[in-house]
């Protein structure tokens, strides 16, 4: 029996490439992955945090004032707040880019909430810096 020297370092190198090798280039490609997925949800968040203080300080500029100033007591009703939050709502998502749309959806249990609470959030700082 005449064992090959080229046959064993053939051998070895196959196992030390399935034994190390593959498994560290699949842990590098998940990590590779969950890198762009956070870039992703990064760039969707910030996107999102534009389009929100865009729409609220439109709304507030173009309506929010024009209707408190038709109204006799200066304030909004019931009525014209559920109206401003879903022209808002409506304002986003058309303002919205469809892989931003898709990024945020995937990751928000409820984009309508979602989208109301960013919207809120930029309206109580508009109202604090008044």
């Amino acid at each position: 029996m005449n064992i090959d020297l080229t046959e064993i370092l053939i051998t070895v190198i196959s196992l030390v490439f399935t034994c190390v090798i593959v498994p560290v280039m699949a842990a590098a490609f998940k990590w590779l992955r969950s890198k762009t997925k956070n870039e992703a949800l990064i760039t969707a968040l910030s996107e999102a945090e534009t389009i929100a203080t865009n729409v609220t300080s439109s709304l507030q500029t173009n309506v929010v004032e024009s209707l408190k100033c038709a109204s006799e007591d200066g304030k909004l009703s019931d009525q014209e707040v559920t109206e401003i939050r879903k022209k808002a709502l409506d304002m986003f998502i058309s303002d919205l880019s469809k892989q931003t749309y898709d990024v945020i959806n995937a990751n928000a249990d409820d984009i309508g909430a979602w989208v109301q609470n960013l919207i809120e959030k930029r309206l109580l700082a508009i109202k604090k810096a008044s």
